[in-house]
């Protein structure tokens, strides 16, 4: 009650303030589905499945595939971040088209998938895992032609967790690849300064049986909206700390032309085209472009990821639960609620994006979510709604297969992983 009191306040102060209130009274923004979004609705009301769904546009994924490829450039390697496309065909398609085996995984179940579903493909773990996570991959490993001692890097952050790592392999009698994680300004943990490697690299020096030096990886997306570039002085400071981590490998003995130097993510990876510090990048949420993506490196790349529900009800007034006189009031305030839909299902990371000009809800609900639009919104009961995903990840894995589609086709549906196993 205490927020429809507010509302009503609010709304009524509005409407007996006269002239004064009308310049800021909310425009008129409703209109119908563009033809991109019609086209959609069309598709999907004469063969999709009748609930919410979650859409690849194949030609937008594939232009956002060939942009990353070459802000990559042809020096160093796109390594493609599974967390962000989780589907065994979706990855496959961007590997294929990227020209890449490399891949950065978060989940152990994921991981275990990849191993089976991409034997060749090379795996940098993309966090700290608990020694236990590592332990069942090994033992849930199925595949025989995947080469876990040459095909996976585990990242490490302190030398506790590569004792951990280090006894494990040699509980198994195997050897394991790590990779060491840098703080290169983000703080979010891994090796505070370059003097940090130096112990790690003894450890791993005097245990070749079961521990080898893959590489280094610093994640930096507090550069994200800096509009940076490599002149910028959050980017030297960011390479200068990654370059010092590099000499300290160097002064320890190891050759580093033959480490994997990893770094960026789909947010900055623009801005190291020319750079040669580090050869291996990471991105994934580009490839689709969620809502967070639209960012100053990723102009270039196209929207290509909607979820897309139907139209349960409609209903042309406002109905608001126990309180009529606010259903009358905020109509008159607001032009973009003077009509009522019930989508099916809702409240998920998204935003609604066709049709235009959709209110802010004034409730919420996963089962049946109320969308309040003005009248120049005159779509009908089995007609679509479509939003855009604010992130990829786990957003994703909420509606089972993804429907991939081309100009006015669905094309055979792609699994997504499971988030156990």
């Amino acid at each position: 009650m205490k927020r429809r009191s507010l509302l009503l306040g609010g709304a009524g102060a509005a409407l007996v303030a006269g002239g004064a209130a009308v310049l800021w009274r909310p425009k008129d923004l409703g209109a119908p589905h563009n033809p991109y979004f019609e086209k959609l609705n069309s598709l999907l009301k004469r063969s999709g499945p009748g609930r919410p769904v979650m859409l690849i546009d194949v030609d937008r994924m594939d232009a956002n595939i060939d942009y990353i490829t070459s802000s990559v450039g042809p020096d160093k390697t796109y390594r493609v971040v599974v967390k962000s496309l989780p589907s065994v065909a979706l990855l496959g398609r961007v590997m294929q088209r990227a020209k890449t085996d490399a891949l950065m995984v978060f989940h152990q179940p994921f991981l275990n998938a990849i191993a089976e579903a991409f034997p060749d493909s090379d795996s940098l773990i993309g966090k700290p895992m608990p020694v236990a996570a590592a332990e069942t991959f090994y033992k849930k490993l199925d595949s025989k032609k995947f080469d876990a001692a040459n095909q996976v890097q585990w990242l490490i952050d302190t030398p506790e967790r590569l004792l951990q790592y280090q006894s494990l392999a040699r509980n198994l009698g195997i050897k394991m690849r790590v990779n060491f994680e840098l703080d290169v300004g983000l703080h979010r943990g891994g090796l505070p300064a370059p003097e940090a490697l130096a112990p790690l690299l003894d450890i791993i020096r005097n245990d070749p049986s079961h521990l080898q030096f893959a590489g280094l990886m610093g994640y930096e997306p507090h550069l994200t909206g800096l509009k940076a570039s490599l002149d910028s002085p959050a980017v030297e400071q960011v390479l200068g700390i990654y370059r010092g981590f590099i000499d300290q490998a160097k002064q320890s003995g190891f050759d580093v032309t033959k480490l994997i130097l990893n770094g960026a993510g789909s947010h900055t990876l623009g801005i190291y085209n020319k750079d040669n510090t580090m050869n291996d990048l990471s991105a994934g949420s580009g490839v689709v472009k969620p809502t967070d993506f639209d960012t100053y490196h990723l102009t270039e790349n196209l929207p290509a990821v909607f979820i897309a529900t139907p139209i349960l009800k409609r209903y042309d007034e406002l109905k608001i639960p126990g309180d009529p006189a606010l259903a009358k009031l905020l109509p008159l305030w607001n032009p973009n609620m003077q009509r009522l839909f019930f989508i099916y299902g809702g409240y998920w990371k998204a935003r609604v994006v066709s049709p235009p000009g959709v209110a802010d809800s004034l409730y919420h609900s996963t089962n049946q979510s109320p969308i309040s639009t003005s009248s120049s919104v005159n779509l009908q009961v089995d007609d679509y709604m479509f939003l855009r995903p604010t992130q990829s990840e786990h957003v994703m894995l909420q509606f089972g297969d993804l429907l991939p589609f081309r100009g006015d086709q669905l094309l055979e549906r792609w699994p997504v992983f499971h988030q156990t196993g």
